[in-house]
């Protein structure tokens, strides 16, 4: 473990299957199996995200592409900041519902760079967090960390709050039950509205 690391967010509500880092059994924007390369950390709309650790933005943008070659509102990872830390991994912060910062930025890991929102393949408010290896634009499992092997240790397995934020909070319900893949397009009726994906 990195003891300069910190979370980006403190976890609040119930970690679902989808936000594990790993193998999606159904990705809810393909409704198809699909590497997470990340850990997503439900959080209410206008969260507060702080760097993991103290480094430089190398990005600071809307991404709407995906690798299976959309390009849409609702694709890809959405308003992001990259950040290259001071030790040389590249971190990705997705789906966010704005950002405060800009490449070339020197920050610290108390630096606030952005609000959490629902931004690119987002169907439920959270953020993307992504360790990659190395300073690298690859994505996927071979040149990323499973983040919960590097932040302070949290149990996860004591989170049990609900998020109840409709529309999403049906899906998050799915997602959150004994059934965590058990969703269809039919249950995100709001996935092409830009007033709740943005």
């Amino acid at each position: 473990m990195n003891d300069e690391y910190i979370w980006p967010i403190e976890p609040k509500y119930k970690v679902t299957e989808h936000d594990k880092y790993g193998i999606r059994k159904n990705h809810y924007v393909l409704f198809k199996e699909r590497q997470h390369s990340g850990f997503d950390i439900t959080a209410d709309i206008g969260t507060e995200v702080h760097s993991i650790a103290n480094g430089t933005v190398i990005l600071a943008e809307f991404d709407g592409t995906t690798t299976e070659g959309f390009d849409s509102f609702n694709d890809g990872y959405g308003n992001k900041v990259e950040i290259l830390n001071d030790d040389g991994r590249r971190v990705v912060y997705g789906h966010l519902r704005k950002y405060f910062v800009k490449p070339g930025d020197i920050i610290t890991k108390n630096t606030v760079i952005g609000l959490t929102g629902s931004s690119g393949g987002s169907r439920v408010p959270h953020l993307h967090i992504e360790i990659r290896k190395e300073n690298t634009e690859e994505t996927g499992l071979e040149y990323t960390i499973n983040p919960l092997d590097v932040l302070p240790k949290i149990d996860l397995e004591k989170l049990t709050e609900e998020f109840k934020l409709e529309p999403y909070a049906k899906l998050w319900r799915i997602m959150a039950s004994n059934k965590p893949w058990d969703f269809t397009p039919e249950d995100i009726p709001y996935s092409e509205d830009k007033e709740y994906i943005r």
